[in-house]
């Protein structure tokens, strides 16, 4: 949800878990650490918007109170423990130890459900801390691209995602298939199938049975696509990061990532 909130509607362009960034700037002039050390949690995410670097965590919770979340002094306790965690959370130059500015977004959500009764709520805090210089802007860009490339990946399971700097980046795959549904022909890129069953790859012809199967067990799958282009222009360093959330019908994409539902009776093809 938080994700989701601060990349439809606060300008999050890239959004990388933190133990992925920190695997991701080993070896570089930049680290994460605690500010004081402490034996407090960090946040969950590290990223970039349109200005610089930024710091969030996510909370969730079941929480019936109402002056907490809908009045405008309320504050629920999960919001301040969030506030706790992204405020110790900072990344400095090595070099330096001097400390980059940030946008620290601390975001709580309360789940509506038949049993509560509620409505669900996103509370957002956000205190900012000035613009990143240009320079450690576009290195912190490159990489965390790179690291949520490979994120993305690894959840299509075209990936591990172990370690540092892996998978996607350094594996050649077949780029040029396409995948068709129905009259609709997607752009090149890696495919997969996503359903009750969990997710699997479409990376060829002999992966069609395993998909069609699913589709008959499970009307309500949907296709994940990662552009070619994108992930070409992410690899050389071109690429530019997350777009707003575009939606159409029965498609909603952002950046090079596009999730399509098929309708009943689509037929699924690939092609190269």
């Amino acid at each position: 949800m938080a994700r989701a909130y601060l990349t439809a509607f606060e300008g999050a362009r890239v959004l990388v878990p933190l133990d992925v960034a920190k695997r991701w700037l080993e070896g570089t002039d930049f680290v994460v650490r605690k500010d004081p050390p402490s034996n407090g949690l960090e946040a969950d995410w590290i990223g970039l918007d349109g200005d610089g670097l930024v710091i969030v965590e996510a909370k969730g919770s079941h929480n019936n109170a109402l002056a907490a979340w809908e009045k405008p002094t309320g504050s629920p306790t999960v919001l301040q423990s969030a506030i706790g965690q992204v405020e110790r959370t900072a990344v400095f130059r090595r070099s330096t130890g001097h400390k980059l500015p940030s946008k620290r977004w601390a975001v709580a959500s309360r789940w509506g459900t038949e049993e509560n009764g509620r409505n669900p709520t996103v509370i957002a805090w956000d205190p900012d801390e000035g613009e990143l210089g240009k320079a450690d802007y576009n290195k912190l860009e490159r990489i965390l691209m790179q690291a949520d490339l490979e994120a993305v990946a690894s959840g299509m399971r075209y990936s591990d995602g172990i370690g540092a700097p892996s998978g996607l980046l350094t594996v050649e795959y077949d780029l040029r298939n396409r995948l068709r549904v129905g009259e609709r022909l997607v752009e090149p890129g890696l495919f997969a199938a996503v359903g009750p069953f969990g997710i699997f790859p479409v990376r060829n012809q002999n992966d069609l049975p395993r998909l069609r199967q699913a589709r008959d067990l499970a009307p309500n799958l949907a296709l994940a696509s990662l552009s070619a282009q994108y992930i070409k222009s992410v690899q050389e360093g071109f690429g530019s990061a997350y777009d707003n959330l575009i939606t159409k019908d029965r498609t909603a994409s952002q950046g090079g990532l596009e999730i399509i539902w098929p309708e009943k009776g689509e037929e699924i093809a690939l092609e190269t």
